[in-house]
Order: C-alpha cells, then sequence, then structure tokens
C-alpha cells in the first residue's frame, strides 16, 4: 500500500448527487477540513453510468475549484451491479507465488476476458493452517474505470485510486466505531437508483448485495399515490414542515416503500436475521442520501428486530471551521467520500486499487546481493584456491544471468499487453476529445442561422417573396444563396443595398435575373449570393495524441538491450 499522506481527498459521485470529502491526518487526530456536495440533474447519472457528461463534469469542477482541490489527486468509487466481488478458495501458497498464479485465478472465476477487465486483489486473515486460503478478488469493466476516471480528468482532477464502494464504506464505518470486533453489523448505503447492502463480521468484508428499492422507489411512490409532478414527490420527502395531509401521504407511502426495502433486506441476509441465524446482525447501519427517508428506521426495527443506526462519519473527526452546518447535518451523504479519503491517506485503511495498471503508484523493490566471503589461504595451494573460487564464481553467475533473463522475458510479456491496453485508451480518449470539440462547435453556432434568416426577411421589399435560402461557400468564406420572385429589378436592388447595411454581411453578388410570367404577370425571377462569415461552423482541431506508450516502448527496449548483453556475457 502506499505510504500514509497528510491529505485525503474523497470524490463519491451518485445518481442525484456529488460529495467531496477532505480530511487532514495528524499524529494525534484527523481533521474535516472539507465537506461539501453539488446536486445533479434528474438521470445525469443512471446505474451509476454517466448520462450527460459535459453536466457532470461541470458539477466536479465547480466543487474541485470552491474547495481549492484542482491538480490534487482524489479517491474515486465504483459499486452496485458495476464491481465483481467474489471470494476464492485456493492452495496455501507465498504471495510471490500468489502473484505469478493470480492471473489464472481471476480467469477461472471471473465472467469475463481478463483483456476486458481491471482487478485487485488481496489474501484474507486465516486462523488455522490447513493447507488452503482465501483469497479476495475485485474486478470492473475496463470501460466503467474508464469513465470514472476520464470524468474526473476531464473536470480538472487527479486520480489517486478507484476503490470498489463496500470497502469505502469500511474504512468510514471503521474509523467512526460503528463496527464490531465480535459481530456482524450490515451497513446500507442508500442512494436515489439502489440500496447497496454490506455485511461485515469481526469488521471484515463479508459479502455485498445490490437492492432494488433506492431514494427513486419512494418518490415514484408518492407520484402514484397523489399523481404530482417528480418534483414535487422529491420535495415532500425532503421538506421539514408538510402540511398534515401532505403529513399523512408521505407516512403512507413511505412505510409501503420502507417495509419492501426491509424485506429485500432480510432476503439478502438469511443466515444473518431471524431466531436461527448462523452469524446474527448486531446493528444495522443507514448511509447515503436516504438514510433519514421517512418510516425508514422504524420498518427496519420491526421487520429485522435489531438495532438501527444513522451514521455520522465525522463523529471522531475534528471538524474545521470552513465546514458548512448543512453538510453536517447531511453526514451520512458523505459516508463513501470519507471512506475515500481515508483510503487515498495510506496504509491505515488497506482495500483495493482498480485503475488502470499504467495509473497506478508504482512500487518497485530492489534486491541486492553480494558475495562476501573471506577463506583463509591456508592448505592449499594458490593457484588450486583461484581456480575453485573462479568456477564458483561463473557458476554464480551463470545461475544468476540465466534467472535475471526470465525475468526480463516475463517482463516484456506484461509490458507488451499494457502497452497495447494504453494504446486502446489513448485512442478512446481522442476520439471523446474529438466529439466534445465537435458539439461545443455546433453548440457556440447554434444561433447563426437563426440570426441569417431574421436578417434576409427583415431586408426583403415590399412585393418580393422569398422561395430558397441554401448555404454555400463564398469568395467571401461561408454564405447563403437566397432566390426568390419580385415585381422589377429595382427591387432586388433595394434587396441588396439593405442586406449590404448589415454588419454580419460582408458583399452580396447577384447571379441570376430573368424575366418570367406567372398566372399572366410579368415577374422578376433573382438569386443572390450573400457572404455571410459569421455562419461558418469551427475548423475542427486535430489533437496530436498524448505519448502514453512512451514509457513503455523504453521499457521494452532497454530489456532488448539488457537481454542481448546477457547472453554475450552468458556465452564467454
Amino acid at each position: 500500500m502506499a505510504k500514509r499522506t497528510k491529505i485525503g481527498i474523497g470524490l463519491d459521485v451518485g445518481s442525484r448527487r456529488v460529495q467531496l470529502a477532505v480530511l487532514r491526518s495528524t499524529r494525534n487526530s484527523t481533521t474535516v477540513l472539507r465537506a461539501a456536495s453539488k446536486d445533479l440533474p434528474h438521470d445525469a447519472v443512471v446505474e451509476g453510468l454517466v448520462m450527460d457528461s459535459q453536466v457532470v463534469c461541470q458539477k466536479i469542477a465547480e466543487l474541485i475549484k470552491e474547495n481549492g482541490v484542482k491538480g490534487k489527486e482524489a479517491a474515486l468509487a465504483v459499486g452496485g451491479r458495476r464491481v465483481m466481488i467474489k471470494k476464492i478458495s485456493t492452495d496455501e501458497m507465498s504471495d510471490d507465488e500468489l502473484k505469478t498464479t493470480i492471473a489464472y485465478e481471476a480467469k477461472s472465476n471471473l465472467p469475463f476476458d481478463l483483456s476486458e477487465v481491471t482487478f485487485d486483489y488481496a489474501r484474507l486473515p486465516q486462523e488455522m493452517d490447513t493447507g488452503r486460503m482465501e483469497v479476495l478478488l475485485v474486478a470492473a469493466k475496463n470501460e466503467i474505470v474508464f469513465d470514472a476516471v476520464e470524468t474526473l480528468r476531464w473536470a480538472g482532477g487527479r486520480p489517486a485510486l478507484l476503490e470498489a464502494e463496500p470497502f469505502a464504506l469500511q474504512a468510514a464505518l471503521s474509523e467512526a466505531g460503528y463496527l464490531d470486533e465480535q459481530a456482524a453489523v450490515a451497513a446500507l448505503h442508500i442512494g436515489f437508483q439502489s440500496t447497496e447492502a454490506s455485511l461485515f463480521v469481526a469488521t471484515q468484508f463479508t459479502s455485498n448485495r445490490s437492492l432494488t428499492v433506492g431514494g427513486k422507489s419512494y418518490v415514484e411512490a408518492l407520484i402514484r399515490d397523489q399523481g404530482i409532478s417528480f418534483e414535487r414527490a422529491a420535495g415532500l420527502l425532503g421538506k421539514t414542515s408538510p402540511t398534515e395531509d401532505e403529513q399523512q401521504a408521505v407516512g403512507r407511502v413511505a412505510t409501503a416503500v420502507s417495509e419492501q426495502l426491509a424485506e429485500q433486506v432480510e432476503h439478502a441476509f438469511p443466515e444473518c436475521f431471524g431466531s436461527g441465524a448462523e452469524n446474527p446482525v448486531l446493528r444495522i447501519v443507514l448511509c447515503g442520501g436516504g438514510a433519514y427517508l421517512p418510516m425508514l428506521e422504524t420498518a427496519l426495527r420491526a421487520r429485522l428486530g435489531v438495532e438501527v443506526e444513522v451514521a455520522n462519519p465525522f463523529r471522531n473527526f475534528q471538524v474545521g471551521k470552513t465546514v458548512e452546518p448543512a453538510s453536517v447535518e447531511s453526514a451520512p451523504d458523505f459516508t463513501a467520500a470519507v471512506g475515500l479519503a481515508l483510503r487515498a491517506m495510506g496504509d491505515s485503511h488497506p482495500g483495493f486499487n482498480l485503475l488502470f495498471a499504467a495509473d497506478r503508484p508504482e512500487h518497485k523493490k530492489t534486491t541486492y546481493a553480494g558475495l562476501g566471503t573471506v577463506l583463509p589461504v591456508v592448505g592449499f595451494s594458490v593457484i588450486l584456491f583461484a581456480l575453485l573460487m573462479s568456477h564458483l564464481a561463473q557458476e554464480s553467475k551463470l545461475a544468476a544471468l540465466s534467472d535475471r533473463v526470465k525475468d526480463i522475458r516475463r517482463e516484456t510479456d506484461l509490458y507488451r499487453d499494457k502497452i497495447a491496453l494504453v494504446e486502446q485508451l489513448t485512442q478512446k480518449r481522442a476520439d471523446v476529445a474529438a466529439r466534445i470539440d465537435v458539439i461545443s462547435g455546433l453548440d457556440r453556432n447554434r444561433f447563426a442561422r437563426i440570426r441569417v434568416m431574421q436578417l434576409v426577411n427583415g431586408a426583403l421589399p415590399e412585393l418580393t417573396w422569398i422561395s430558397g435560402v441554401q448555404e454555400t461557400a463564398t469568395p467571401r468564406g461561408a454564405g447563403v444563396n437566397v432566390t426568390g420572385l419580385t415585381s422589377s429589378n429595382l427591387k432586388v436592388s433595394q434587396f441588396m443595398t439593405n442586406l449590404l447595411q448589415s454588419s454580419l454581411v460582408r458583399g452580396v453578388d447577384l447571379l441570376v435575373s430573368e424575366q418570367t410570367e406567372i398566372a399572366g404577370t410579368n415577374v422578376t425571377r433573382f438569386t443572390l449570393q450573400v457572404a455571410v462569415p459569421g455562419l461558418g461552423m469551427p475548423v475542427p482541431v486535430e489533437r496530436k495524441p498524448e505519448n502514453l506508450l512512451k514509457r513503455g516502448a523504453q521499457s521494452i527496449r532497454e530489456s532488448r538491450e539488457a537481454h542481448t548483453q546477457l547472453q554475450k556475457e552468458a556465452s564467454k
């Protein structure tokens, strides 16, 4: 794990809100420096997937800038059905052996090809030596990791690590003293779209489930019951002083939905609830934006018969003066963000890192080996001793060179796969940047055509009609061809004069002017070419792909040179 730092930044992107927590750790205490949030529009994030990246990036950028953490590394989280957490039982082996075999174990236990996922692992503690051990494997699809990381980068931040949400909750609840060292504790992180239920036994993660009931279920139930809009239903749930009729409606609906959520919790962990529970739950801790939903605590206590408590992740910390009182009042919202900030600070709360290998902090360990033997030169002749030592040295050197060649080959294969992945992601990033440039250009020029039509309409003389306006390129830049009918050439001249009086028009040319007859009336058919440079779309800027492969390519070149050099030395 990374060395513990003094500052930890956690950023939790939910379906309806983005939370930021900044912690500072000293020798004797931890202080909450910042705790702030930004609301997201409805459906900007759905089931953890960013649907409106421009809005989400803007909100994150505002949050980062307002709290003075721009350019600093922040920890992120992924959760729900987007993350895979699995226990693997395998033969007992050393850490080095596990490191070399974990790819095989992951391939056997994950439903995706290893090239499609990013994973991390940790050995679980065990009490007895049974010849078997358990490993916790955590994985996420590459596109999920890319989506989370690039959203932060586009907003001006840098990713420190990407954690699975249950382990961020574990860090926050452990520090706040909610997890019991002897009993089981269930944590419900109640979001807008769903609820993530995690079970911790003796402070260690055991299992998790994704439940379908969330804050949205309460809102939709109110809409069906009262026939009101989404915004009004959401407002009733958060209203501090509802009318008597509103209070009755909210209570009736919230009771039914809360009982449904309690039932799902009971079915998710059948071994932990009821009179015959093998490992009974001591308490349920409510986290997230739905922790204060009405009737929820009552329904959970009534159905499950356990203690229910709303989490306060700040309770064992000092809260700085810069933290707004509103953030302290909504402390459960920041549980995941606080856990991420703790994870970003290092070793005290170990977990997992789902960032791409190229983005993770590197920890290279160098082992030094040497020969320091002093032998007494007695009893043997000087020549025999020299030959013996030369033979032993050559044998040792050949063995070391052979091991080094094998290591270099493994490292070369590893970098080859990583370079291919980084190249693929670099291309995706360039595509995203190009699309954003096109969208920005369209946005800047969305009113240009409307202004042109207003210009043409305002300059139109009497007894003159327009039959067509078509965009075209003119010698003076972008423009339009205007086709129409009028009563005489004087009207055409007047139309051209009126157009030239506008600051938007660079020039007007008469392309066609002919006399014709319509329904027995002599008319003039004309076509004008009007140069309007402001109508032109911005030229797309070709982005030069960032050279992310330089490091990997350099490593492969060095490996090949070292391999050649070692072969030359071994052949002597």
